[in-house]
């Protein structure tokens, strides 16, 4: 109230100030009402800044975490932390069986998780009708509230705790996990059922991020083990049992695709045939143990004297081939008396019993000019193949009638 008049008093029930003439009147009523205004402002930011302050905390927890149990567990320690329950259960939903199954639990003695967790799982009980649950559930008091359904089938609770919020966390309309808290009486508030309403859609998105992260990690493990073992497997098929060589059939897939090779971009192959000398004497004088000895270690020195790129094999018995890609004649004989002189040079099945052997060996290549590598023809591959190891084979042969340990050569055409 303002007086403009120049002899205007403050009465005893009015307070004012006089500045030169004009005279302020403030009824104090009003200044109690503006008081009161003021005051409500600021309880209501401070309310809305504790809300918004412990949703960004509930959030942050269940931040960055891709690890799915450790996720679980930051959400209900947080959910726990917040709401001032005596104890919790995180339920993940399993979309295959249509149920909820129990991934973590905080504050509940040992001697009560049996009995709340299949008391919540009874027929019609939370877990059962939480599917249908839109926003969360508070349970104020079990002994007070016996006509809702769902405190019917948990009223056996109320000796662990008086009340219950449960918490569904639904994302897109799917649910993806459940959180049931447990409180003594009056411990949920109505402001917490908005809070966890807010948060509930954040939880359950990372809840399924970090499953499916976790599914997409275990998938690769398995690849991995299945791949390690089709691995495996493959070179079981593929490798000689005794000696570690390829086997026949593998050699045969393989020299089909070099002659194909060798025959399309015009460029040299040769092949060595490899007979132990006398191999059935050692067998007749110390035995097959010996024998078979005495073929794993000539099967390691032929390894270490090829090149990283041929490909050796056991034929059958004591017979070798090694299969030399982009290797005219003349290196292939060469190779051949390499290999040759170092097992004539070895002793082998040391120290108990000690002998020497030798090889025979026959080389077969290609022809080594492009005009003559042009007249074979796709279709003619698998002739050309049984020709390449007939003419090494028929080279050994020669070997062998002329006194053995030596290398024989042949040039198919």
């Amino acid at each position: 109230m303002i007086d403009l008049s120049k002899k205007t008093k403050p009465t005893s029930k009015s307070a004012g100030k006089i500045y030169g003439r004009v005279v302020f009147v403030i009824d104090i009523p009003i200044i109690t009402l503006l008081a009161s205004i003021i005051i409500i402002l600021i309880w209501v930011n401070h309310t809305k800044n504790s809300f918004y302050r412990d949703l960004f905390e509930l959030e942050a927890a269940s931040e960055g975490e891709l690890d799915f149990v450790q996720l679980a567990k930051n959400i209900l320690s947080c959910l726990l932390k917040k709401t001032g329950a005596i104890g919790g259960i995180l339920y993940w939903y399993d979309e295959a069986q249509n149920e909820f199954k129990l991934k973590t639990l905080a504050g509940i003695p040992a001697e009560k998780i049996s009995q709340i967790t299949q008391t919540l799982r009874q027929p019609h009980s939370i877990l059962e009708q939480a599917q249908t649950l839109k926003s969360s559930l508070i349970i104020r008091d079990l002994r007070s509230a016996p006509r809702l359904q769902q405190v019917r089938k948990i009223q056996a609770l109320s000796d662990y705790c008086r009340s219950i919020m449960v918490i569904p966390l639904t994302a897109q309309k799917r649910p993806q996990g459940l959180a049931v808290l447990f409180g003594v009486k009056g411990t949920f508030k109505t402001k917490y059922r908005k809070m966890m309403d807010a948060f509930a859609p954040r939880a359950a998105i990372n809840l399924d991020n970090s499953r499916l992260y976790q599914l997409a990690k275990e998938t690769a493990f398995e690849n991995a083990r299945l791949y390690l073992n089709l691995s495996n497997l493959s070179k079981r098929v593929t490798l000689d049992e005794l000696t570690g060589l390829y086997d026949r059939n593998f050699f045969m897939q393989r020299i089909k695709a070099e002659v194909k090779q060798a025959w399309r971009f015009k460029q040299p192959l040769s092949v060595i045939f490899i007979d132990l000398d006398y191999f059935k004497k050692v067998n007749d004088q110390f035995g097959h143990q010996v024998g078979d000895q005495l073929l794993m270690e000539f099967a390691q020195l032929l390894r270490e004297t090829i090149r990283e790129y041929d490909i050796p094999c056991r034929f059958g018995g004591e017979e070798f081939m090694v299969l030399l890609p982009h290797t005219k004649l003349n290196n292939a004989f060469l190779l051949a008396e390499r290999i040759r002189a170092k097992v004539s040079a070895a002793t082998f099945c040391e120290p108990i019993n000690n002998f020497k052997v030798t090889v025979s060996l026959g080389v077969s290549a290609l022809a080594e000019f492009p005009e003559a590598l042009a007249q074979l023809d796709a279709s003619k591959v698998d002739a050309s193949v049984a020709n390449l190891i007939s003419r090494a084979d028929d080279a050994l042969y020669c070997a062998k009638n002329e006194g053995r340990n030596q290398v024989k050569s042949v040039m198919l055409l």
